[in-house]
């Protein structure tokens, strides 16, 4: 299928790029009122103790993946070394 599009003047250039946008500005629009609050959520300094657990909760989780990647190298390590 292919489609055409041809415009005769500057004017219906301009007009097609408005509804383009306005379109857009709705699909924006409607998407930002259905979506749950948390998407938009930002750094409020205000409720410092959910940012902080959340920060702390985090860097729990990093000290975790680093212990186990640790373990990871060291016996990989062990491995190399009884290679002959």
């Amino acid at each position: 299928m292919k489609v055409d599009v041809s415009f005769e003047n500057g004017f219906e250039k301009a007009f097609a790029a408005c509804i383009v946008l306005a379109a857009l500005a709705a699909v924006f629009l409607v998407g930002y009122l259905i979506s749950p609050g948390a998407a938009y959520a930002e750094w409020d300094s205000s409720s410092g103790f959910g940012d902080s657990y959340y920060l702390r909760d985090i860097a729990d989780n990093i000290d975790d993946v680093s212990g186990e990647l640790s373990e990871i190298s060291g016996t990989l390590s062990n491995i190399e070394r009884s290679m002959p």
